[in-house]
Order: C-alpha cells, then structure tokens, then sequence
C-alpha cells in the first residue's frame, strides 16, 4: 500500500496536534485529497486550512509544501515513499521575493537533512543572490 511521510512546521503541528503523520492510499492521490482527509480528522485543521474553500491561491498565502527539492500545487499527485514537508511561507511582499525566501527554505531543508536522515548540525548560511 502507498504512503508518504508528512512532517509540518508550525502552526500546521498545533492545528494537527502531531509533528508528522503518515498517509497511507490506495487509489492515486493529490496534495488537495490528503489535506482534505486531515480537515475530516482534525477540526482546528479544518477551521484554518479547509474552511472558507481551498483554492491554490489561498493555500499559497498559507503553505509552502516541498517533495524532494519541489513545490507541490493542491492537485500534484503525491508519490509513494515521498518525504512531504509543510510549512508557513516565509516572506511578503513581491512574487520574487516570495520565490527568493522559498529558495532559502529550501536550501535550508535539504541541508538539514543528510542520507535522509535528519541532522542534528545547524544550517551554514549561504549568499543567495536577490532576483
């Protein structure tokens, strides 16, 4: 049976009340099908993630979810064995700055993670240039 593992930064965690969660499917699924599941198991996660409709720019407002170095859309397929991780997004202001910030979540992410282990060593701060 497929699964994925999804790990959430805050305030993802405390609307979930769990760090991570595993998701088990049988049928092909989306970004959008696991997070609906979650709001029908969660209230607090249905209040502030599903409620009001789910659209890709609403979720964009709230989420940054990465899967192997990428950004998933709500309706990307999430495939078996994947490392799901789900965050607030980081910054403001301009679509390029948004990018920019998320360029550094993610190079912050894959560093943080060695062997797809978690590593205990803090991030090296590197120069990403402004776009």
């Amino acid at each position: 049976m497929p699964e994925a593992r999804f790990w959430f930064s805050s305030p993802f965690r405390e609307w979930l009340g769990q760090r991570s969660a595993t998701v088990h499917w049988t049928e092909p699924i989306t970004l959008r099908d696991i997070l609906e599941r979650l709001g029908a198991e969660q209230a607090a996660f249905r209040r502030n993630v599903i409620d009001g409709g789910l659209t890709q720019e609403s979720f964009n407002h709230l989420a940054a979810v990465i899967v192997e170095g990428n950004f998933l859309a709500l309706d990307s397929p999430i495939p078996d064995g994947a490392e799901v991780h789900v965050f607030t997004p980081l910054a403001g202001g301009t679509a390029a700055g948004s990018f920019a910030s998320a360029c550094r979540l993610l190079e912050i992410v894959v560093q943080g993670f060695v062997g797809g282990r978690q590593s205990n060593r803090r991030p090296q701060r590197t120069n990403v240039p402004p776009l």
